[in-house]
C-alpha cells in the first residue's frame, strides 16, 4: 500500500507540475474559451442566476453552464477571482486524470509498474497535456467521462451503477462531444457484456433493458435539452443524412468490435494476431495522412501540417508501435479490462471516422482532432501492457531496462512542443498576454463600438469585454484593401514574425511596411510592449 502511495503521490506531483507551466507564459487562461467560462462564472456570481442569452457573444458557452457554475460556486467559497485563479486552481483538478490511469494501468498488467507507465503517459504526453492544461470544458470532461465509463462497467453494485447515471446525467451541461464520446462507450460496454452472456447462455433480457435505461437511452434526454436550447453544431450531426452516415459508421464498427473483447488465437509460428492490420493499419493510416497535409491542405480552409509537428512524430511513432504491440498481447490474453480497452476505442474510432466521411472542411477537422485525446487512456492501457511485457523480456539486462525506460521519458518529454509551443506544432496561439488584455480594456475605456484585428484578439474581446469585434483586420491589410466598419482597431507587432491567427485558416503573415502604413494613415491611441513585439491600438480614420 505505501508503495503504491509513493507511486500515486509522485505521478500527481509531476502532472500538476506539466500543468502548471502555462502560469510561467501569462496569470490568464490558457485558451480563448477560458475567458469566455470565467465571464460567465462571473457574472452568475454577480447576478445569482443562470440565464442564456441569444445575442450574447458567449451564449453558446451559457448553453452548456456545467463548468461555470462549479467554477463560479467555487470561487465564491474560496473567495477567487473567476478570471485570475482559474489557471492555477483547475491543473489540481486534471493533475488527477493520472489516478485513472494508474487504476486502468494496473488492472490490465497485474503490476504497480503497469499503473506507473499508464499514470505517466498521461502525465506527459503533449496533446493531452495540452486539453488538461487549457481553461476548457473539455479538460474537466477528460476527467468526468473515464470515471463514468468505468462506474458504469462495475455497475453490478447498484451504488456504482447510480453514480454513473449523476455523472451521466451532468455531463450534457458540461461538454457535448464528452456526452456523446461516453454513451457510445458505454453502448460498446453493453454490447459486449451482452454478447459475451448470449454466448455464454446467461442473456436476460431484464439486465439487458436496466442496462440501456441506465446508460445508452440517457443520450435521449441529452438530445432534448441541446434541441431546446438550439445548441450550434448539432444540426451537422442530426441532419438526416449525417446522422444516417453516422449510425452506418456506428453499426459497422459494432460488427466489428465484438471480435476483439476476446482472446485471439495465433497460428504456430506466427508472433501477431491475425490479422495484424486490424492494429497496425490505423496508425500506418494517420501517419500517411499527416505526412499528405503537409504538402496540400487535406481539410479545405484549413492548415496544413506544421513543420514542427514533424520533429514531434518519432516519439508519437514510437507510442503507436508501443500501442499495436500492446493491442497484440491483449487480443491473446482473458484479460478483465478488454472490453474496456476496446470500448474507449471504439466511440472516438467513431467520430473520427464520421468527421472524415462526413466532409473534408473545418467542421470535419473539428470533429477529428477532438476526438483524439478521448483514445488515450485507451492507448496508456495498451502503452503500459507492451512496456510490463517488455520490462520482463530484458530481466536479466539492467541496461537494456535503464534503455526502455529512458526511452519512454524522454519520447514523452519530446512530445510536450505540443503542449507548450502550439503557435511553431499546430498554428494556434493559446496564451493570452497581460499586455494584450490591457490594450482590450483600453479599447474599452475609450469606448469603442467596434473593432478590428486578428480572429484570437477578436474572440477575446467579444467574450470578456463585450466588444463588437472582427476578425478581418489581417486580410484586408495583406490584400491592401479599405479597412471600414470599424472605429478602432487592434494591431499587434508580431504579426510580421509569427502571423496572425485566423483559425482553422493558415496564419495571414504581413510584412512591416504594411503595418507602418497603416499606422501612419490613422491615429495611434495607445502603444505598449517593447520595439519588435509593440501593441498598437489604433483609431480608424478612414
Amino acid at each position: 500500500m505505501r508503495t503504491d502511495g509513493a507511486i500515486v503521490a509522485a505521478l500527481l506531483c509531476l502532472a500538476l507540475g506539466a500543468r502548471l507551466v502555462p502560469l510561467t507564459f501569462s496569470p490568464l487562461p490558457f485558451s480563448i474559451d477560458g475567458f469566455a467560462l470565467a465571464r460567465i462564472s462571473s457574472n452568475i456570481a454577480a447576478g445569482g442566476t443562470w440565464r442564456i442569452d441569444p445575442a450574447d457573444a458567449n451564449s453558446y458557452n451559457q448553453k452548456l453552464p456545467g463548468f461555470s457554475i462549479l467554477w463560479s460556486a467555487a470561487s465564491q467559497v474560496g473567495g477567487l477571482s473567476p478570471l485570475v485563479h482559474v489557471q492555477l486552481i483547475l491543473p489540481f483538478l486534471t493533475c488527477t486524470t493520472v489516478l485513472v490511469a494508474y487504476l486502468l494501468g494496473v488492472k490490465a498488467t497485474g503490476r504497480r509498474l503497469g499503473g506507473f507507465v499508464a499514470g505517466l503517459f498521461l502525465a506527459l504526453f503533449g496533446s493531452f497535456l495540452l486539453l488538461t492544461s487549457a481553461t476548457a470544458k473539455e479538460s474537466i470532461g477528460l476527467l468526468v467521462f473515464p470515471v463514468a465509463v468505468l462506474l458504469f462497467r462495475e455497475r453490478e453494485d447498484a451504488r456504482k451503477r447510480a453514480l454513473a447515471v449523476v455523472l451521466l446525467l451532468f455531463l450534457p451541461f458540461l461538454h457535448s462531444l464528452t456526452t456523446f464520446l461516453t454513451l457510445g462507450m458505454i453502448a460498446a460496454l453493453v454490447v459486449l457484456t451482452h454478447r459475451l452472456a448470449l454466448a455464454r447462455g446467461r442473456f436476460s433480457w431484464r439486465a439487458l433493458v436496466l442496462d440501456v435505461v441506465t446508460g445508452p437511452a440517457l443520450a435521449l434526454g441529452a438530445w432534448v435539452y441541446y434541441v431546446a436550447v438550439d445548441l450550434p453544431f448539432l444540426s451537422d450531426v442530426l441532419a438526416p443524412a449525417a446522422f444516417v452516415l453516422f449510425l452506418a459508421v456506428v453499426v459497422l464498427l459494432t460488427a466489428l468490435i465484438a471480435p476483439t473483447a476476446r482472446p485471439a488465437r495465433s497460428p504456430i509460428g506466427r508472433r501477431l494476431v491475425a490479422p495484424a492490420a486490424k492494429a497496425i493499419l490505423p496508425p500506418v493510416l494517420g501517419f500517411v495522412l499527416l505526412l499528405g497535409n503537409a504538402s496540400t491542405n487535406l481539410f479545405v480552409g484549413t492548415a496544413t501540417t506544421q513543420t514542427a509537428f514533424f520533429q514531434v512524430l518519432p516519439a508519437i511513432g514510437l507510442f503507436a508501435a508501443f500501442a499495436v504491440a500492446g493491442f497484440q498481447l491483449t487480443r491473446r490474453t482473458t484479460n478483465r479490462t478488454n472490453d474496456l480497452v476496446v470500448s474507449m476505442l471504439v466511440a472516438p474510432v467513431a467520430l473520427i471516422v464520421f468527421g472524415f466521411l462526413h466532409g473534408l472542411d473545418p467542421g470535419g477537422l473539428l470533429l477529428v482532432y477532438r476526438a483524439f485525446d478521448f483514445l488515450d487512456y485507451a492507448l496508456a492501457v495498451l502503452i503500459a501492457v507492451a512496456f510490463v511485457a517488455a520490462w520482463k523480456g530484458l530481466a536479466r539486462s539492467r541496461p537494456a531496462r535503464a534503455l526502455l525506460t529512458t526511452a519512454l521519458v524522454v519520447s514523452l518529454i519530446a512530445t510536450t512542443p505540443m503542449a507548450w509551443n502550439t503557435p511553431a506544432v499546430f498554428g494556434v496561439q493559446n496564451v493570452t498576454t497581460s499586455e494584450e488584455f490591457h490594450a482590450l480594456a483600453v479599447l474599452g475605456s475609450l469606448g469603442a463600438r467596434n473593432v478590428t484585428t486578428d480572429q484570437r484578439l477578436a474572440d477575446l474581446g467579444a467574450m470578456w469585454f463585450g466588444l463588437h469585434a472582427n476578425s478581418d483586420l489581417p486580410l484586408k491589410l495583406r490584400d491592401n484593401a479599405t479597412v471600414s466598419g470599424a472605429d478602432y482597431a487592434l494591431v499587434l507587432e508580431r504579426w510580421t514574425m509569427v502571423g496572425a491567427q485566423i483559425h482553422p485558416a493558415p496564419n495571414v503573415f504581413l510584412s512591416p511596411s504594411t503595418i507602418a502604413r497603416f499606422l501612419d494613415a490613422n491615429r495611434v491611441a495607445y502603444v505598449s510592449g517593447p520595439l519588435g513585439d509593440r501593441i498598437f491600438v489604433v483609431q480608424v480614420l478612414s
